[in-house]
């Protein structure tokens, strides 16, 4: 039976895999699924609708309520709203682990090598890998996520060619956001292989050249101002798409999307007003390492997160597909 009463939590070790770890400017789910604390494994927060302010006029150009209190009137004027909870969050441990064989880690020690490190420093890029997968999977899922919220872009508007119109395709995503929340995109989420298209194409040079003085490379500020948000982000990281055992097929995990959102940086748990969020169970360590022997001749080194990727205001993004060849 496996010692699970010898659970170590290793804060060394942890801080080894942060130094040590795949490098953070590959991966980027944290960065675009900000994170939230909740009090609770599950929960709901609150939908508030009416926030558009209904017209009290029945014609152009539909005027509001007379907020004006009138003497003799006893209070404002009320409005009728509707406050409901709806489908919430529900946090999960998970995380990835591995096994060292104790005589092996002997061995080791003894040529100068540091085999749980070495095993860490693995172990925290598979777990950085597979957490970008869920990400990706999550945020650019026209499917389910972004029904009715996507459009896959074809021949003449793919952004790898020439004739296609960067600018304008942001600008409609921008307006659909704005019309269905109220709010504008603030970030634009990309795969690699459209921000590579993106930097090349002739129009977003042209914008750029007109707009700026200085010349050579476009920076990510460039192209985000030539798309109308504040940040974007490119999804670097490449995994292998084959099974275990077979040759490697590595690829992008971000693929040939591109979602325009408003992501709120720190968004409240009960009433969020971000497109994409992670709920955290409060108080837990992301990428914790614990160590524990399952048998007297094995350590298993674990690392564990305690959240959930979550898209819960859809309203506030657009999915494009298919956004290069």
């Amino acid at each position: 039976m496996a010692n699970t009463q010898g659970f170590v939590l290793d804060v060394m070790l942890q801080r080894y895999a942060r130094l040590l770890g795949p490098s953070l400017g590959s991966f980027m789910a944290d960065d675009i699924f900000p994170a939230v604390d909740v009090p609770t494994k599950t929960g709901q927060f609150y939908d508030v609708d009416g926030g558009f302010a209904s017209a009290h006029s029945t014609v152009s150009p539909f005027l509001g309520h007379n907020m004006v209190i009138a003497d003799g009137q006893d209070s404002p004027l009320k409005i009728s709203t509707s406050i409901s909870k709806v489908d919430g969050w529900d946090v999960s441990q998970n995380g990835l682990g591995v096994q060292i064989s104790k005589s092996s880690e002997g061995y080791a020690q003894g040529n100068g090598l540091n085999l749980r490190q070495a095993n860490v420093a693995v172990l925290a890029r598979e777990c950085a890998i597979n957490r970008e997968r869920n990400a990706a999977a999550l945020a650019f899922d026209a499917t389910t996520t972004f029904s009715g919220k996507t459009t896959a872009l074809s021949g003449s508007d793919q952004w790898d060619n020439a004739a296609s119109d960067p600018i304008s395709i942001a600008q409609t995503a921008r307006d659909t956001i704005i019309q269905a929340s109220g709010e504008a995109p603030n970030m634009a989420v990309m795969g690699y292989e459209v921000y590579k298209a993106l930097r090349q194409h002739p129009l977003i040079l042209e914008y750029c050249s007109r707009t700026q003085s200085r010349v050579g490379i476009l920076t990510n500020d460039d192209l985000a101002r030539a798309l109308d948000v504040e940040t974007i982000f490119v999804g670097k990281a490449v995994a292998n798409n084959a099974v275990e055992g077979l040759s490697a097929d590595k690829g992008y995990i971000w693929g040939k999307f591109v979602l325009f959102a408003h992501i709120k940086k720190s968004p409240a748990p009960m009433t969020p007003g971000s497109c994409l969020q992670r709920w955290r169970f409060q108080g837990s360590s992301d990428g914790s390492v614990r160590r524990w022997d399952p048998t007297p001749y094995v350590e298993q080194i674990d690392m564990t997160w305690n959240d959930q990727f979550a898209a819960p205001t859809t309203e506030l993004g657009y999915l494009y597909s298919t956004v290069v060849s």
